[in-house]
């Protein structure tokens, strides 16, 4: 009986453009995705701040089905929007 020999090989590790290490199926590494998401919620704070949507003007309104989300008052169907709303469909997650 012949004997085969296994052979382990190691596959290169996936590396975020900022040279940390990545997990496979990521696209950035850790630290890389919070900076990402801290400035998307910072982006978000600042137009919640204003309280007007930043696509059509029209005031922001708070849903309060999910905690932090926000919508422009012409968001939805014509039942759900404010009254003399014209559609929009803005709407963004802050941490508050």
């Amino acid at each position: 009986m012949a004997m085969t020999t296994m052979v382990m090989t190691t596959s290169a590790r996936s590396r975020c453009g900022c040279g940390a290490v990545k997990a496979k199926d990521a696209t950035r590494c850790r630290a890389c995705d919070r900076k990402a998401s801290d400035a998307r919620y910072a982006e978000a704070e600042a137009v919640v701040t204003t309280g007007t949507c930043p696509a059509c003007g029209q005031a922001l309104r708070r849903n309060l089905a999910l905690t932090g989300w926000w919508q422009c008052s012409g968001f939805g169907a014509e039942g759900f929007r404010a009254p003399g709303a014209s559609p929009c469909s803005f709407q963004t997650f802050t941490r508050r």
